[in-house]
């Protein structure tokens, strides 16, 4: 796998907010906008096998940039590709690749032993036998 990421910008468009309650309500009404760049023209890639972290600040643009990745999020500007796929262009695909947990939300069922858990999202992301074992020693031999 390999994620190349180039120049990637993206913005969101926001209602001008105004101080007070008549400016709440003008607010309500108006049809200014601000722009608020949430990642602004960063490069980065990411070879098979390699294993980043991406760290930085509150509102910082990560979890923007990583639904950029995932094909959740367009970006304004700059491109995307993993494994030569464009995410927000094939995220079937991209799916199939490229797996993302965001804060508290987890892909283990309380009321599944974790082995079976693991072994539904197998299936479920159509992952090959050899390699689920692979992974899965790997796993138990780092995480003890």
């Amino acid at each position: 796998m390999m994620i190349t990421v180039e120049n990637l910008t993206k913005e969101f468009k926001m209602n001008k907010k105004y101080p007070g309650f008549k400016g709440a309500v003008k607010s309500f009404f108006s049809r200014e906008y601000t722009l608020k760049k949430a990642v602004e023209d960063i490069s980065f890639t990411i070879a098979e096998g390699e294993i980043v972290g991406y760290i930085g600040a509150n509102g910082a643009g990560k979890s923007t940039t990583i639904k950029m990745m995932t094909g959740i999020l367009t970006p304004t500007k700059g491109r995307v590709l993993v494994n030569g796929v464009v995410p927000y262009e094939d995220r079937q695909k991209n799916a199939k690749d490229i797996g993302v947990v965001f804060g508290q939300k987890t892909q283990l069922w309380w009321d599944l032993p974790l082995s079976e858990t693991f072994s539904l999202l197998k299936d479920i992301y159509e992952v090959e036998e050899n390699d689920y074992n692979e992974r899965m020693a790997f796993l138990n031999e780092v995480l003890e």
